[in-house]
């Protein structure tokens, strides 16, 4: 498996190429299933901000539910080129997760991070930096990627994120899943997290 892209250019080749072409399979809805029921259930479908959005899937995943606004920030401009949004409840940006800021007055009811994390050093640090952008009672969403490999780089961080998030002084956790696609041979693991003001 090649490495992934460290730059837009990277990233906008990789799309381009079709790499993440297979993330619309059907063995990759189940992550979205979950992520959709904790967003609708929470009441958290007023404004979404879905970090890493890539082409929007997500979006085409909520939307038919009820989504009221959403915002997919992504640093490929390329994979925004290929997303298919309806404008009128939607926008995109391109920005990297760990400098967007949202414009003055935006806050939002849920922040997912589907996906995105891996690519962060210290993702507990990531996810701190946008508590500021929610709303009251806002939640967020992550979803990682889980290896075989219990010791791989991936599942070190994802641990990590899982010990910094069970901080109950600072996060209360409304839900955790390790969720396996017995078809791709995939795990991913989820959580839905408010922090505690």
């Amino acid at each position: 498996m090649s490495k992934n892209a460290t730059t837009a250019e990277g990233w906008d080749e990789e799309y381009e190429a079709g790499r993440w072409a297979f993330l619309r399979d059907l063995p990759e809805s189940g992550r979205y299933g979950i992520i959709g029921m904790w967003l609708l259930l929470n009441k958290a479908f007023d404004r979404v901000l879905d970090i890493g959005c890539g082409e929007g899937l997500l979006y085409e995943r909520l939307a038919p539910l009820g989504l009221k606004h959403y915002t997919g920030v992504d640093l490929a401009p390329r994979a925004l080129e290929i997303a298919n949004v309806d404008p009128s409840i939607a926008s995109l940006r391109a920005g990297d997760m760990h400098s967007f800021t949202p414009g003055e007055g935006e806050h939002y009811s849920a922040i997912v991070f589907n996906e995105v994390l891996h690519f962060a050093d210290d993702p507990a640090a990531v996810v701190s930096r946008y508590v500021p952008f929610l709303v009251e009672d806002g939640v967020i969403a992550l979803s990682m990627y889980s290896p075989k490999r219990p010791e791989s780089g991936a599942n070190k961080l994802i641990a990590r994120l899982w010990e910094a998030t069970d901080d109950a002084s600072r996060w209360q956790v409304l839900d955790d899943y390790r969720l396996v696609s017995d078809k791709k041979g995939v795990t991913w693991r989820l959580r839905l997290i408010k922090p505690v003001r």
